[in-house]
Formats: C-alpha cells, structure tokens, sequence
C-alpha cells in the first residue's frame, strides 16, 4: 500500500509541472479573489487599559498564594460584573457608540497578569477601541471605589463588634465589670451586637467581595493603536491562491486528455 500511496503521489507531482502555467494563473487569480474578498473584511484593531492592584501586608501579614489569588479574582470579578458592564454599555451609548452586552462578549476580554488586569477591546475602528476600553476602565475604578467604602465600613464595624464581644465576655466571666468596659450594661451590649452583626453582613454584602486592605489604580489608560492585530488580507491571498492550486489538481489536463 505503501508503493501505491507512492506512485500516486509522483502522478500528481508530474501533473502539477506538466500544467505549470495554468496553475500559476490560476494560484493568481485565487489570490487575487482572495484580496478581493478581504475588502470587506476589515483589519481588526486591538488596545488595552491596565488596572494595578497591591496588598497592605502591614495589615494583612503574610498571605499565602491562595489568599492573593482570592484578593485579584475578588477585584476583577468586579471589573467584568454585570454592574460595571450594564454602566459601559449606558456611558457607551451616552458618547455615541451603539454596543450591547452581547457586543461587549465578543470584542471586551479581562486578562490577568500576577498583580495587574489587563482590559483588552477589540474593534475595526481603533479610535472606538480605545474609547470603549476608557469607558469601561473608568467605570470600573468608580465602582471598586464605592465598593471599597462599604468594604472599609465593614472591616471598621468587625473591629467594633470584636470590642463588643469582648466585653460581654467580661460580664458574662465575673461579676465586676473591668475596664475599659465599665458602665455598659448587658442588654445595651445583646442589643448592639446584634444590629452591628446585621450591619457588617449588609456592608460586605455592598463592598462585591472586595477585601479592604487592597489598593488598585489606573496604571494605563487605553492608547490608540493603530497597528492591526488580525489581518485577513494575507490569510484570504494565500487561501485563494491555495485554492486555485486544487482546482488545477482537480480539472484534467490536456496532456491526459
């Protein structure tokens, strides 16, 4: 079998030198098709914002790779949330661009790398790019800040409720009260524990799982590139002039006619 897979493929070498000018025509003018065709395929154009984010060890300690990777999926589950993307598509369409959420899947990409998020949007006119990519960086910084509020609210109540618990402890361990707990009785104390529990579950509920100790700015806000990142033209030339190479293998010759 090995022979016959050999002969044939020597039969279709001599076939292609025997008619060698009409496979050059023909691998022309698939190229040329193939240019034709790439007219209305236009270039594809590619910018990126980039968002930095850091940890306050001070106050965090030492974190193993699991928390951080926690802390920066936190942070850029919000970048790409439905609140962020649903404020795009309004502050998009407030500036004359007309996208929507389904638009945003297909040109919008998230990317990571270790402590910065890359926002990478696709689009055929580069200015619209670097338009939207700003749009979507600036609304997403503006919904890390008000979530952040909420996140640092929490972790301040957390400190105050820890107080709290201290010192019902203290009243519940002895009969005299100690400092610095003295004169706070203990149904104030029930009660505002309590309603500082139901308050932290509503402030982290609000802050998106962002942890407070945290820190994110704007490293770089979209460019205009004008340089392509996906070129049909040389893709469609070179599958035209392959094509026209088949259809010389395919049609007979005159010389086995």
């Amino acid at each position: 079998m090995d022979s016959h897979a050999g002969f044939v493929l020597l039969d279709f070498l001599k076939k292609a030198l025997a008619g060698w000018k009409r496979l050059v025509i023909l691998m022309i003018v698939g190229g040329l098709v193939g240019m034709g065709i790439s007219k209305f395929h236009p270039p594809v154009f590619e910018t990126r914002a980039v968002v930095a984010v850091t940890i306050d060890y001070t106050r965090t300690g030492a974190l193993s790779d699991i928390q951080e990777d926690q802390a920066m999926r936190g942070l850029g589950g919000v970048i790409e949330s439905d609140l962020v993307l649903n404020q795009v598509v309004s502050d998009a369409k407030h500036a004359g661009f007309n996208i929507d959420r389904t638009w945003i899947a297909e040109h919008f990409t998230l990317e990571r790398e270790e402590f910065r998020w890359f926002l990478r949007v696709r689009d055929t006119d580069a200015k619209q790019a670097a338009s939207l990519a700003n749009i979507w960086i600036d609304d997403a910084i503006e919904v890390l800040d008000n979530a952040m509020q909420h996140a640092l609210i929490a972790a301040h109540l957390q400190q105050y409720l820890d107080s709290l618990e201290y010192c019902l402890e203290r009243q519940s361990g002895q009969s005299m009260v100690v400092e610095p707990c003295g004169g706070i009785g203990f149904d104030y104390l029930y009660d505002e524990i309590q309603k500082t529990s139901v308050e932290i579950s509503s402030q982290q509920e609000s802050s998106l799982g962002l942890m407070p100790t945290i820190q994110y700015y704007i490293a770089e806000k979209a460019p205009v590139n004008t340089q392509p990142v996906l070129k049909t033209q040389g893709i469609l030339v070179l599958s035209g002039a392959l094509l026209g190479f088949l259809v010389t293998m395919l049609i007979p010759s005159k010389e086995n006619a």
